[in-house]
């Protein structure tokens, strides 16, 4: 069965195309993978509240570092002509030592998120917390697929 997964996966990349798409430079970045199938997919990973210049914006404040990740999440996803109404599913990645994310910070990334979707928040969405993100100050990571 694990070989007849890897040699479908191999099979389904073969017809499709993966390619960086250029974005502002702040860490984190977007790949597209086309897999000839019905609608185009996009995988943004590992946006975080970096402004173009890649210095951190709102240092210490989850609300404002959570804006900015989704105004960098529409930058990327305009590169490869979707939108956030584009999105089916977003994973927010919370740093958190206790292994839990408060219900303080459920509220704010949901009162962000919820002003930058327009057309509804998306139906998958799950929020993880993680002890550790790339510096000390980042506090929040965001991940989306969209689906053309």
């Amino acid at each position: 069965m694990k070989k007849l997964f890897i040699l479908l996966a191999g099979v389904l990349m073969s017809y499709g195309a993966q390619a960086q798409a250029p974005t502002t430079p702040q860490p984190g970045y977007i790949y597209k993978v086309e897999p000839g199938l019905p609608g185009k997919q996009v995988y943004v990973s590992g946006q975080r509240p970096f402004d173009g210049k890649g210095r951190l914006v709102g240092a210490g404040d989850l609300g404002v570092q959570t804006r900015q990740i989704f105004e960098n999440l529409k930058a990327a996803l305009g590169t490869v002509g979707m939108s956030l109404d584009n999105v089916t599913q977003v994973t927010y990645h919370i740093k958190d030592q206790a292994g839990q994310v408060s219900n303080l910070a459920n509220q704010q990334i949901s009162a962000v998120g919820a002003s930058f979707f327009t057309a509804g928040l998306p139906k998958i969405s799950d929020v993880k917390a993680i002890p550790q993100i790339v510096s000390d100050d980042v506090l929040i990571e965001v991940e989306v697929i969209a689906i053309k």
